[in-house]
């Protein structure tokens, strides 16, 4: 009876390794394009100021192959320019606080960040912008950093956009690609088809 338990089991690990072998790839261009291109909107944002603060999710409690990918390629891109420098806040967000939230950055933590670096030129934030009240909204108005929010979009963009609240936003677009779209070529095309690029002066819903 033992001898057929340790069978079943190394059959099992074997057939677990195989399949998970066969597991499709994730495609990591559209992902690399999205950090690199976010990274060169907020540069040019950001004029003379030199520090770019990110906040994301911690991505050491769960794999997250994609958020990973943007945030390498963003930090590469925006550290090739001299006297950049980029300090990541990562947010720990479980499935409750997630649930919580709805995905966005909580206000809390927005707030410190905001108090953490008065100095800051660009803000870049890979979550839903955080729900703030009509206080917390004007006292953004005088702080010095440019937002760029990188997440699905949400209703509530349009006002902040309209305001310069939000300096920028990139969301994923909503609409399906023709049949005979090409694969693309390069960084910009990967980012053109798969997201859009929101700002002051374009504040519509992505297509």
């Amino acid at each position: 009876i033992l001898g057929c338990l340790v069978v079943v089991v190394l059959l099992s690990a074997a057939s677990f390794n195989f399949f998970r072998g066969r597991e499709p790839k994730i495609e990591l261009n559209p992902y690399q394009a999205l950090g690199i291109v976010a990274a060169e909107e907020t540069l040019k944002l950001m004029g003379d100021r030199g520090q770019i603060v990110v906040a994301a999710q911690d991505t050491s409690q769960y794999e997250m192959l994609a958020l990973a990918a943007q945030l390498k390629a963003f930090q590469a891109a925006a550290l090739k320019k001299p006297n950049v420098t980029v300090a990541l806040e990562t947010i720990a967000m479980d499935p409750l606080m997630m649930m919580t939230t709805g995905g966005r950055l909580p206000a809390a933590r927005f707030l410190k960040m905001l108090a953490d670096y008065p100095k800051a030129g660009g803000i870049v934030v890979f979550l839903g912008f955080p729900q703030l009240s009509a206080q917390e909204l004007d006292a953004l108005e005088h702080h010095p950093a440019k937002t760029v929010v990188v997440a699905a979009y949400r209703a509530d963009y349009q006002p902040l956009l309209e305001r310069r609240l939000i300096d920028l936003a990139i969301v994923p677009r909503l609409d399906a690609l023709p049949e005979t779209t090409q694969k693309p070529r390069n960084l910009r095309e990967w980012l053109d088809q798969e997201y859009v690029i929101l700002a002051a002066d374009k504040p519509a819903a992505p297509r």
